[in-house]
């Protein structure tokens, strides 16, 4: 069954707007993501999502509360606003996808249209598992915290995997389709307006990232440990 959305490339302009503004913020606590592991250095969220054993994320959060505490204080402080943030990020995120998998599907055949439709919908499982990820961490910062059985660790590693590979296979899928109709030239003219606002968005994020890498702050510098 056809899935029409009213104004869904004004909406998809709006959630992209939230996922660039979130993006920037996440990106700014980021420099501050450090820990100290014989010697002060960087992680970075990805460490926390993909880690090889139960024992390397205690081990990192252990690195973390191992800073001096100004240090200390800062990369937590950051650690959990970009978790909590994130909680912003996803829907934008998320429903961003899901649009563009809609209007894929509303130019597709029947069998194009139940893929993209399928894809869409499994957007809302990639945001369960992001969700449920995000919880798992918070719960993990803390002093003294304790390796995961094993059991618990590949449930976590698992549904890892599986939200990166349903929204990945929806932005490649989504993005190559939406390609081929431009190239194509079977677009609707009136698109193209938002595709502009689109690109302009992007635009603005770019520059925004340039002038914040080029203002570091004294936080963004690692101490001497």
């Amino acid at each position: 069954m056809e899935l029409v959305i009213s104004n869904a490339w004004c909406w998809l302009c709006f959630s992209a707007a939230l996922l660039l503004v979130t993006a920037f913020i996440m990106l700014r606590q980021a420099r501050q993501f450090f820990l100290l592991d014989v010697v002060v250095r960087k992680f970075s969220i990805i460490d926390l999502q993909f880690p090889a054993s139960s024992k390397e994320i205690p081990e990192l959060i252990k690195g973390i509360y191992a800073l001096p505490a100004p240090q200390q204080s800062r990369t937590l402080s950051a650690l959990h606003g970009q978790l909590w943030v994130d909680f912003l990020f996803m829907p934008a995120f998320y429903g961003s996808i899901f649009l563009l998998c809609i209007q894929v599907a509303n130019k597709m055949t029947p069998a194009g249209e139940i893929f993209f439709e399928c894809m869409a919908w499994l957007q809302l499982i990639a945001w369960l598992f992001d969700v449920m990820e995000n919880c798992y961490l918070l719960n993990k910062i803390k002093p003294g915290v304790t390796p995961s059985t094993p059991e618990v660790h590949k449930a976590y590693q698992q549904m890892v995997f599986a939200k990166w590979i349903l929204l990945l296979t929806g932005i490649v899928c989504a993005f190559s389709a939406l390609l081929f109709f431009w190239v194509s030239g079977k677009y609707e003219t009136r698109s193209l307006h938002y595709l502009l606002i689109l690109t302009g968005e992007g635009v603005v994020f770019v520059i925004a990232q340039v002038i914040a890498g080029r203002r570091k702050a004294p936080e963004d510098t690692a101490p001497v440990a």
